[in-house]
C-alpha cells in the first residue's frame, strides 16, 4: 500500500513538474513590421532634382542592432518590448541588379521610437533624404527651356524629341524625352551639354534616371574625347528608377577633371519601331 501511494505521489508530483516546465517555455506573442510606400523628400526641385524613388529593401536596426534585410511590404519581426529605437537606411539595387542590393550611401537613415504591445503587427511608411553633403551637378526632368543634353550631332543619329502626352511621359503629367530610330537612322545619341566637375579618388558617383525602352540603351561618361560605357539598359515595358554607380567608369585612369554623360542606343534589328523613354536624370556625388 505504501508502495502504492509513493508511486501515486511521484506521478503527481511529474505532471506538476512537466506542466509548470510548459509554462516556462511558451513564448510571448511575436510582433511585426511592415514598411511600405517610401518616399522622397527634396529640398527643391532646382537643389536635388525630381523626388522620383526606387528603395526595395530596408536595413533594418533595433536600439543600434541590426536586424536584417528586408523587402519593402514584408514583414519584419520585432525583436523588442516597450519602446525600441528603430532605424532605417534605403536599400537599391546597386545598377538595377538583384544580387547587389546595398543600402543606398546618398540617403539619410530614417530613426523613430515605436511602442510594442505583443501580438501587433505595425504599419511605418519611411521618408527618405538625401545627406547634407550631397551634391547636384546635374538635375534634368526636361521641364524647363534650356535642357541640359543635346543630340552628339552624328549625321546618322535619330534627333531627340520631347513629349507631353499623358500616356508616354513619368508619372502621367510632364514631359519626357523620346528617342526614337528606324532604318534610316539607326543610332540615337544624347550626351550633355556641358561637362561637369567630377570628385576622383574613389568618391561616389550615381547616375538616377527614369526610363522606359523597347530595346537595349547605354549610358556612359565622356573624359576628354574618350568615351566609357558604363551600363547597358535592357527592355522595360514599365517605367522603371535605376541608380548607376559610376565611380569606377570615372575614376579609370586616365582620369580627367571634367566628364560629360551619355545615353545612347543602335537600332535593335528585332524591333520595327524603338520606343526610347528618359525622364528626370540627375548625378549625384560626395
Amino acid at each position: 500500500m505504501k508502495k502504492t501511494i509513493l508511486f501515486f505521489s511521484l506521478f503527481v508530483s511529474l505532471i506538476f513538474l512537466f506542466s509548470c516546465s510548459k509554462d516556462s517555455l511558451k513564448s510571448p506573442a511575436a510582433s511585426f513590421m511592415v514598411f511600405s510606400n517610401p518616399t522622397l523628400n527634396i529640398t527643391s526641385v532646382s537643389t536635388q532634382g525630381a523626388n522620383s524613388l526606387n528603395v526595395t529593401d530596408v536595413w533594418y536596426y533595433i536600439d543600434e542592432q541590426f536586424q536584417g534585410c528586408y523587402p519593402i511590404d514584408g514583414i519584419v519581426p520585432i525583436v523588442a518590448t516597450g519602446s525600441a529605437n528603430i532605424k532605417l537606411f534605403g536599400g537599391i539595387r546597386n545598377n538595377g541588379i538583384g544580387a547587389t542590393r546595398q543600402p543606398y550611401y546618398f540617403f539619410k537613415p530614417v530613426s523613430f521610437t515605436q511602442s510594442i504591445e505583443a501580438g501587433k503587427t505595425y504599419t511605418y511608411n519611411p521618408v527618405f533624404e538625401y545627406i547634407s553633403s550631397a551634391k547636384f551637378p546635374l538635375k534634368e526632368n526636361f521641364e524647363l527651356s534650356g535642357i541640359l543634353f543635346q543630340n552628339a550631332g552624328n549625321p546618322g543619329d535619330s534627333s531627340y524629341v520631347i513629349v507631353t502626352n499623358p500616356s508616354l511621359v513619368y508619372g502621367g503629367t510632364g514631359k519626357s524625352l523620346f528617342l526614337g530610330m528606324n532604318d534610316t537612322k539607326p543610332t540615337a545619341n544624347i550626351v550633355t551639354t556641358t561637362a561637369k566637375q567630377m570628385p576622383l579618388s574613389g568618391a561616389r558617383i550615381y547616375m538616377e534616371l527614369n526610363y522606359k525602352c523597347n530595346q537595349e540603351i547605354t549610358v556612359g561618361v565622356i573624359g576628354g574625347t574618350e568615351r566609357r560605357d558604363a551600363i547597358v539598359l535592357n527592355a522595360t515595358d514599365n517605367w522603371k528608377k535605376i541608380y548607376i554607380d559610376l565611380t569606377t567608369v570615372v575614376n579609370t585612369v586616365p582620369t580627367y577633371s571634367y566628364y560629360n554623360f551619355y545615353i545612347s542606343a543602335i537600332k535593335n534589328a528585332n524591333v520595327a519601331n524603338p520606343a526610347i523613354y528618359i525622364d528626370n536624370v540627375k548625378v549625384v556625388t560626395e
